[in-house]
């Protein structure tokens, strides 16, 4: 029999030294040596699902599936121990599936010099690599599919996967032995092991743990093992070795030597009886029952209050319960436990209700009256809660000192029916069952808010105009009336604002032009903001100049020096024509000048600029120009035909269009500054997402 083992050994150590070990070894459908209808060792991304396939294998009864569960990038890894800057050889047979989009070996992790290897054709194929690992634990990777294409149910096939150490033979090198063998939690019939892990050349796959020298179980690298089954008070040895993949074995460990524990007393004492309270006060009551029996001892009572302990005894068959709430009912029970903690069933209930003490004392004053939400008929008051000694039942809303509503103990209350722009003041008291009252609250000062005012003021009446000189005019009229109260008057001088008032009902104008007519109006305004429509019209002829020196007469006499006089006139001058045409000067050609002073006598422009200014919308000019054909505010074509050009008001006029355009030009910048601004944090954050994308597509 000797002789038979010993032979058996050479012929095994012989097989193990002209062939190497394949390191693919897990029992599964692609396993050479160990074929299984599993793909045990064999992990999936969530793009993929990997199973035995017994359609068409390349050797033995199944190979293994790799198919899409979605459309891009599914496969099928496995990984395997390796040391580090040793080569391993490796082969897979593969072909491709029924449905199929460029299968390959791709993105292998572990290996310095391993590059992508396309899967094509529906035959059987033998794939070899020879790799440098890079890691310990390299893995290799069959795809069904690339990122970029496939669709469910794609599918690659492999079959006769082989991983060996390059040149090498057989594993001939045990582990080490385990060490610092420990028990641990040991009870009547369990103990826990736990051990240091063993080193190995290759690698250590497994430990097997021995009691009493008999193997009782094995781990797949695990350092702990739980031992079962074992029998009470009773002495035991154990010890573990560990093995390797090549098969050899480790000396043992070190003993750990473990007694079990006597099992423990398991039988609870009898439940307490007939417990009863007595002495029952506001606060307090006294309990007692007989006593409980057990198979050891009883070692003491838990006394229970609404199924909730809140004391023991040492084995007293009393006990005082105190801190109790007066005119309330409770249920005492208890139980009664010995020495290995057997807990007895409850005993009968006592259902005790404390007394009723007399209440005299009120609430604490409710503090941090707030109101809120307040408009022109209702506000919102809440505060903080009172405390009594007994409990605060509910709260008294007072205004103005006389009680307008109550809650049943609710911290907030929404008062109504209040009048507009009015003033209150809030307090609060709290009371309790007994009719105790509070002092009361802090006050909230609380003013309605006033209705919205919608109603604009009656136009102004009686508009006149009196005192009037060759560029002023003094306007006066009868005051509008409103709802609420007139805030200020604007002056329409042709329809356009040439001033305001805060509420006088007269105005200068000034700034007019000589021997010219004008048309004067007023509207009336609110603080809301509401206009009156316009009142009647008030028209104004400004007078001429009066200074009269030059006539018909010596027009042309040669007495008069042309050159060197003065030339003054108290009527109309006409050079080259008799037809002034009512104009002071006409001249019937061109006029050649240095220099041409305008004393203007019109309202400069400057009011384009300020706060009240009603600058057009471009809305409105469009409008204007798409219904009349020229600019708003500006004369017609017809209107220069027929009369001409006011030089002083022209100017003025374009004046005002300039400043109108400076107003649409900077609240354009400012717009347009806004939208870079969006902009950028748009490009910023179109950055980022690309750099997203880029980081995602670089880890797939």
């Amino acid at each position: 029999m000797k002789s038979e083992k010993l032979l058996f050994f050479v012929l095994f150590f012989m097989v193990l030294g002209v062939s190497a070990q394949n390191l693919h070894t897990q029992a599964n459908a692609a396993s050479i040596d160990n074929e299984a209808n599993t793909v045990t060792g064999w992990t999936t991304n969530n793009r993929a699902i990997a199973t035995s396939s017994a359609v068409n294998p390349f050797a033995g009864s199944f190979s293994i599936s790799v198919a899409l569960n979605g459309s891009t990038g599914g496969y099928a890894g496995y990984t395997f121990t390796a040391v580090v800057g040793e080569v391993y050889d490796i082969s897979i047979w593969a072909r491709e599936g029924n449905l199929s989009f460029r299968p390959a070996f791709a993105n292998w992790s572990g290996f310095s010099n391993f590059s992508t290897t396309a899967i094509t054709g529906s035959n059987w194929t033998q794939y070899t690599w020879s790799l440098t690992a890079t890691t310990t634990s390299p893995e290799i990777r069959v795809y069904a599919a690339p990122w970029s294409g496939g669709q469910a149910g794609t599918e690659v096939l492999i079959d006769n996967v082989s991983i060996t150490l390059q040149g090498s033979g057989a594993d001939t090198e045990a582990p080490s032995a385990p060490s610092n063998l420990t028990a641990s939690g040991t009870t009547t019939t369990t103990t826990n092991l736990s051990w240091n892990a063993s080193t190995d050349n290759v690698g250590v796959t497994g430990y097997t743990i021995l009691q009493d020298g008999a193997s009782i179980g094995t781990t797949n690298g695990a350092t702990t093992f739980n031992v079962t089954g074992l029998t009470q008070n009773t002495s035991y040895a154990f010890t573990v070795t560990a093995s390797d993949a090549a098969g050899n074995v480790s000396a043992a460990s070190n003993t750990a030597n473990v007694t079990t524990e006597t099992a423990a007393d398991n039988q609870p004492p009898s439940a307490p009886s007939n417990l009863t309270a007595s002495g029952t006060t506001t606060t307090t009551t006294n309990l007692s029952w007989n006593a409980s029996t057990d198979n050891v001892g009883v070692t003491g009572y838990t006394i229970l209050q609404d199924g909730v302990s809140i004391g023991t005894t040492s084995g007293a068959t009393t006990f005082n319960v105190t801190g109790l709430t007066q005119n309330t009912s409770y249920a005492f029970t208890v139980t009664a436990s010995d020495a290995a903690g057997n807990v007895s069933a409850a005993s009968n209930t006592a259902n005790v209700t404390t007394e009723t003490a007399a209440d005299n004392q009120p609430p604490s004053a409710p503090s941090n009256l707030t109101a809120s939400g307040t408009t022109t008929t209702t506000t919102n008051l809440s505060w903080n809660a009172s405390t009594d000694n007994v409990g605060v039942t509910g709260y008294t809303i007072l205004q103005d000192g006389a009680s307008i509503g109550t809650t049943n103990g609710a911290t907030n209350f929404n008062v109504t029916g209040l009048t507009q722009n009015t003033s209150y003041a809030f307090t609060v008291t709290a009371s309790d069952a007994a009719g105790n009252v509070s002092a009361a609250s802090n006050t909230a000062n609380v003013t309605t808010d006033t209705a919205a005012d919608g109603e604009s003021p009656s136009a102004p009446t009686n508009l006149t105009a009196a005192n009037t000189t060759n560029t002023t005019t003094d306007l006066s009229w009868d005051a509008s009336t409103d709802n609420v109260g007139v805030t200020g008057y604007t002056i329409l001088q042709d329809g356009a604002s040439i001033g305001t008032t805060n509420g006088a009902t007269t105005f200068n104008v000034t700034g007019l032009t000589q021997n010219t007519s004008y048309a004067f109006t007023v509207t009336a305004r609110d603080a809301a903001g509401n206009v009156s429509a316009v009142s009647n019209t008030a028209n104004v002829t400004t007078t001429g100049t009066g200074v009269v020196d030059y006539t018909s007469e010596n027009a042309n006499l040669a007495t008069v020096d042309w050159n060197a006089r003065d030339l003054f006139a108290n009527r109309n001058v006409g050079i080259g024509t008799t037809n002034t045409q009512g104009y002071q000067l006409a001249v019937a050609g061109s006029v050649v000048a240095e220099e041409v002073n305008v004393k203007l006598q019109v309202n400069w422009p400057d009011y384009v600029f300020e706060n009240s200014y009603n600058l057009p919308t471009l809305e409105e000019v469009e409008a204007h120009i798409q219904a009349n054909g020229y600019l708003l505010n500006m004369p017609s074509a017809a209107q220069v035909e027929q009369s001409g050009i006011d030089i002083g008001k022209m100017n003025a006029k374009l004046l005002r269009k300039i400043e109108e355009l400076t107003l649409y030009t900077l609240a354009q910048e400012k717009k347009i500054k806004a939208l870079e601004e969006q902009n950028k944090k748009l490009e910023s954050i179109s950055q980022k997402i690309a750099e997203l994308e880029k980081a995602m597509e670089e880890k797939r």
